[in-house]
């Protein structure tokens, strides 16, 4: 696990969520993919899926400005877990079979054990939210 926190590649994720978090529009798109991304390959993750899908809905939380309680750094690390997770050419590439999936699962991991505290007080806090619809915003194009 802390090969692929302390690699460049994920280095270089927690540069771009930096950048991102400032821009609400590109981090919702990365959002996005990340959810397409976890609904399509999750499984690979293993008991990671559920906290990656519960950081994933924090940070959506943050975005659309419902939950507060979370400080930006940890959002910062959500974001680079996630933009690493969506990376197929990161420390070990998702197209080998087996292994793709384990370097994203440790960063995920690695994220979601230190994040814990904030993770735990989000799920408490979305448990007393009741149902909560929650929508990707459609762009269309100028045809």
């Amino acid at each position: 696990m802390t090969r692929a926190v302390a690699s460049a590649f994920f280095r270089r994720a927690l540069e771009r969520a930096a950048g991102l978090i400032t821009g609400n529009r590109r981090l919702g798109r990365l959002l996005g993919a990340a959810s397409t991304a976890l609904q399509g390959r999750g499984g690979a993750l293993g008991v990671v899926r559920r906290d990656a899908e519960a950081l994933l809905r924090m940070a959506r939380a943050v975005v659309a400005g419902r939950y507060r309680a979370l400080p930006k750094r940890s959002l910062i690390a959500i974001v680079a877990a996630l933009i690493y997770f969506l990376d197929p050419l990161d420390l070990i590439p998702d197209f080998l079979p087996l292994f793709g999936f384990a370097d994203d699962a440790a960063v995920l991991l690695w994220v979601a054990s230190r994040l814990r505290k904030d993770l735990d007080s989000f799920l408490r806090w979305e448990v007393g939210q009741g149902p909560v619809i929650d929508v990707e915003p459609v762009t269309t194009t100028a045809s």
